[in-house]
């Protein structure tokens, strides 16, 4: 009798060590994400001195007028993501 309560407590081990960890990792990632949400999305984008940003939009880069814009301050536009906006064949103005 002895014999088969300790396997059946050995046999439940390495499940209740399996829940453990996953509680830890669910512990980790919810302090993450809290951290997460309590950054700021976007932060001030260093532009040089030779793309021309009006002063509402210092956060995005190219032609804010453009429909295809990403409105991003890491990418010009869907169609044309290295730029320039000046002659560029794809420019819709909204």
């Amino acid at each position: 009798m002895i014999r088969i309560i300790i396997i059946f407590v050995l046999a439940l081990i390495p499940s209740l060590l399996g829940l453990e960890i996953i509680r830890q990792y669910k512990r980790r990632f919810q302090a993450r994400m809290r951290r997460i949400r309590t950054e700021p999305v976007y932060q001030i984008a260093i532009v040089s001195d030779f793309l021309e940003i009006p002063q509402e939009s210092r956060f995005f880069i190219g032609e804010i007028n453009c429909r295809y814009n990403a409105r991003s301050p890491h990418l010009r536009c869907a169609i044309n993501p290295s730029g320039p906006c000046e002659g560029c064949l794809h420019y819709e103005a909204r």
